[in-house]
């Protein structure tokens, strides 16, 4: 079971801290049950009443420069996201505390919100493409060393092919070959790195959209100062909405990226589903138990869409 840590169990000093923003002690906290980091995650309210959510985590774990960012972005992204209310640093530790949003994370995709994810494209192309700040770390150069798959998988002799070993027994689904995927993945950097202007989130999924009662959608988990073409985002969050049964072409074609170079969604395709078929078949992580399984279902949905796109 996924049990994230909890800001009462976190150093005295991060509860302290937490406390002077909100200006009262902590009486009730309720950690967020979805996600796949081991970051604080928690709806919190202090003995006045005052209610946010908090995201902290260590400095240097990766999870707390994803606080530390989140928070940097806050102002660029807007009312895309929750308010930040306050961000500090305490003891080597990011802390960031954010309004509380009326609603949940999805746990599964429905017509009402593939439709208001097509809408929040156009606001993300509107606002983000191109960026509105700069110092920028290229998408593509930041994923490129979890490439290879492919490659290592017809290569016995590749440097990578323990990598790889586990998926021997693998076949590949839906007439899928993996030369064809590695002649793809090769072409990667002529795919993300082109027309690079826009600020990407990076992992759009279920668990990272909230949905308020008026069924309006809002982005969490900023961790990333990724630059890519705008289409990027689109591309990865269509197979987790084809996970819930939605046609991913049909999605994409009615999003604000309709006119993303077609060869080029098929290379990120490739590259984005080799990751996942290589990690989703690694032994389960303790501390998250169904990362693994959501890495396959990823593998199996974004595989499926592009051999769709292959047949045409």
């Amino acid at each position: 079971m996924f049990t994230r840590p909890t800001l009462l169990a976190s150093p005295a000093a991060v509860i302290d801290a937490v406390e002077q923003l909100l200006g009262a002690s902590v009486v009730r906290e309720v950690p967020a049950r979805m996600g796949f980091t081991l970051a604080i995650a928690s709806w919190v309210e202090d003995a006045g009443g005052r209610q946010a959510f908090v995201k902290a985590a260590a400095l240097g774990s990766g999870g707390g420069e994803g606080v530390r960012i989140g928070a940097e972005l806050a102002d660029v992204v807007g009312d895309l996201a929750p308010p930040l209310i306050a961000y500090c640093t305490v003891d080597g530790w990011a802390i960031a505390l954010y309004d509380v949003i009326d609603g949940s994370a999805l746990r599964e995709w429905d017509d009402e919100t593939v439709d208001a994810m097509a809408d929040m494209s156009r606001t993300l192309r509107e606002r983000l493409d191109p960026s509105p700040i700069g110092e920028l770390e290229s998408y593509a150069a930041a994923f490129a060393p979890l490439l290879g798959t492919w490659n290592a998988l017809i290569s016995p002799d590749h440097p990578s092919f323990e990598t790889v070993a586990h998926l021997s027994d693998k076949q590949l689904p839906y007439g899928l070959d993996a030369v064809e995927l590695a002649i793809l993945e090769s072409r990667w950097f002529d795919a993300p790195a082109v027309n690079s202007t826009s600020l990407q989130h990076g992992d759009i999924r279920r668990d990272n959209v909230i949905r308020d009662p008026s069924g309006r959608l809002w982005l969490v988990d900023w961790t990333h100062r990724w630059s890519s073409p705008g289409w990027v985002d689109m591309v990865r969050v269509a197979p987790d909405i084809a996970a819930s049964g939605y046609d991913p072409e049909r999605f994409f074609q009615t999003s604000a990226w309709r006119d993303a170079p077609p060869d080029g969604v098929d290379v990120v395709l490739a590259g984005l589903a080799g990751r996942a078929w290589r990690d989703g078949f690694l032994p389960a992580v303790p501390d998250i138990p169904h990362l693994r399984s959501m890495q396959r279902d990823q593998a199996d949905a974004t595989l499926r869409w592009l051999a769709s796109r292959l047949e045409r």
